[in-house]
């Protein structure tokens, strides 16, 4: 990678953590929806740093699913295959969160969080 792509890729990695620390703050509060938006922006951030580190470049693309499928990584792929449903969650926790009113649970919260951890591991953040 050239200089301002491994700044970015840092950039990316940094927020996505923050984003994925924050939601931990988020529920403290109560605030299961906007905890599942933040776990949903730690997802995609860290999916495009990781598809910047080995293909150069990502996408301009909101989904989760497509940045997976983009990643060529078995882990990944088999992770969204076992947790499908955890993927239209977060998918519809980002937009709820910016045009309707939607309410999670400590349930929903819980799931995703073992999901986002588990995106984690596969790409070794």
């Amino acid at each position: 990678m050239i200089k301002l792509s491994i700044r970015l890729y840092e950039e990316m990695v940094s927020r996505a953590k923050h984003f994925f620390n924050i939601s931990s703050y988020d529920v403290s509060l109560g605030r299961y929806d906007i905890a599942l938006f933040h776990l949903e922006q730690a997802v995609q951030l860290i999916l495009k740093a990781y598809l910047l580190k080995v293909f150069g470049d990502f996408p301009k693309t909101y989904s989760i699913k497509d940045l997976i499928d983009l990643s060529e990584n078995e882990c990944l792929k088999r992770l969204a295959d076992e947790l499908w449903f955890i993927i239209d969650i977060l998918e519809d926790a980002y937009i709820s969160a910016r045009y309707f009113i939607r309410r999670y649970g400590e349930r929903e919260y819980r799931e995703a969080l073992k999901f986002v951890e588990g995106v984690f591991r596969c790409i070794g953040i």
